[in-house]
């Protein structure tokens, strides 16, 4: 492990690089939004809604300007490298701060308000979530890259968990502080607006709903990634307990998203209530991406720290970039179908929505395709390296066989059906994974050197 200033000259590295994402992604959706607003001078009461995106940007820019500039007037020895580095530490996290107190103020106004009709993804905090999901995936690759832990400072803790729980009590009070802020903006806007008890309750129970589900879901993440850390950090195998339980939990929640399609789609609903219940159940997808990346950063680490194999590291990346970049282009599609759509109406309506529809079916063939690829390229370096044996040359072209499939199903059947031979197929390809990575697991030890760091 590292000593603590090489610890923080590596997290300094990764929250410069973490600030740089996250303006980059809130210039382009925050320019999406503001585009698709400002075609309807009617909707300009909507404004608000890329107030996030704006403090993002111009936070961001702001710490990236004094970085740089401090940079420039300092010599770059050890010292000034530190100091710039504790920079960018604090200023990342003045910029989380900053932008959720943000997020706390205005969200009564934006519930008030509503969401104007061409956002059939649009929330407020679709940012966040983005942001949450991307940045949080890259910073999760950079701390497992530089061989750093998340926890570092009670990683030989013998009561960690004790301090692991002590530490979800502290974002409780933070997230109970922001609830305050957010009552306090309320209560002003509801002095202002002079609003009646049945919309008063309601907006009541949404923030207080919001937050208890925020407090829940992040509670839950820190607690899970603190176990595949601690994991991680006492394992002397060549791969951790850790890498089984993230591939695990994403085959969990791959079967409980297609329980569900499956059952509303063979329950006596209409077709609109089943594709209700499907796209209430697909948040569960964020979470199934994001403990499937979290399985291939601990999977390529653990594995290469022990033998280098650059068709691995090819796999895997080539599986993380794609996964993130659906993710990123989910988000972003609607509002440039509305955007379009807006656009070009008084042309041909038609002509673009199938045009916007034909276009997300090649993204979504790529996607698949990129997908078989990485899994392929894995396999093969497995294969190359005799941790499995050349029979498993067979998966590779049921991997493909399947992939043929669904692109076949598209064509003949609907979006319900092709979702949930999707994810069927998915759990299959998870499954055969889940026993791969078994087979690897049982090998045997491997020596633990938690010295060396690698550079970003």
């Amino acid at each position: 492990m590292f000593y603590d200033e090489r610890i923080e000259r590596a997290k300094g590295r990764i929250s410069r690089n973490a600030v740089i994402l996250s303006v980059i992604i809130s210039a382009v959706l925050g320019a999406i939004r503001l585009t698709n607003i400002l075609k309807n001078t009617a909707q300009s009461k909507y404004l608000c809604l890329v107030i996030l995106e704006a403090v993002i940007i111009f936070g961001g820019s702001i710490c990236l300007l004094i970085g740089f500039t401090r940079s420039k007037l300092q010599p770059r020895d050890e010292r000034a490298i530190f100091v710039e580095s504790c920079f960018y530490n604090k200023a990342a996290s003045v910029l989380i701060k900053t932008v959720t107190i943000v997020f706390a103020v205005f969200l009564p106004i934006v519930l008030h308000i509503g969401l104007p009709n061409h956002y059939t993804d649009g929330e407020f905090d679709r940012i966040l979530l983005v942001l949450s999901f991307v940045v949080g995936i890259y910073v999760i690759y950079g701390f497992r890259r530089n061989d750093i832990y998340f926890n570092y400072s009670i990683m030989e803790n013998e009561h960690y968990y004790k301090s692991v729980f002590k530490n979800i009590g502290k974002l409780a009070i933070y997230i109970l502080c922001l609830f305050a802020v957010s009552a306090t903006s309320f209560a002003l806007f509801v002095a202002a607006k002079e609003l009646d008890q049945v919309i008063l309750i309601k907006y009541s129970l949404q923030i207080v709903g919001l937050y208890l589900i925020a407090l829940l879901e992040l509670s839950l993440l820190y607690l899970l990634y603190s176990f595949l850390e601690k994991t991680s950090y006492d394992s002397t195998r060549r791969l951790s307990k850790s890498t089984a339980v993230s591939l695990g939990i994403t085959v969990f929640l791959y079967a409980v998203y297609t329980f569900t399609a499956i059952l509303a789609d063979s329950s006596a609903v209409s077709q609109a209530q089943a594709m209700q219940t499907v796209s209430a159940a697909s948040s569960l997808a964020g979470y199934i991406d994001f403990a499937l990346l979290i399985f291939l950063t601990y999977f390529s680490y653990e594995y290469l720290k022990v033998k280098h194999n650059k068709l691995l590291s090819a796999a895997c990346l080539t599986i993380l970039l794609n996964e993130t970049s659906a993710f990123l282009i989910g988000r972003v599609w609607s509002g440039m179908t509305s955007l379009f759509l807006r656009e070009m109406i008084e042309y041909d309506a038609y002509t673009i929505t199938y045009f916007l529809s034909a276009a997300k079916t090649v993204l979504q063939d790529l996607s698949n395709i990129a997908n078989l690829i990485g899994f392929s390229l894995m396999i093969l370096a497995l294969i190359k390296d005799k941790a499995i044996g050349k029979s498993n040359l067979a998966a590779i072209i049921c991997l493909a066989a399947l992939g043929g499939i669904e692109m076949f199903l598209r064509t003949q059947t609907g979006y319900l059906e092709v979702n949930i031979y999707h994810s069927l197929a998915e759990i299959a390809v998870l499954i055969y994974l889940c026993v791969l990575v078994a087979c690897i697991e049982k090998r045997g030890k491997i020596p633990v050197c938690r010295d060396v760091a690698k550079p970003l």
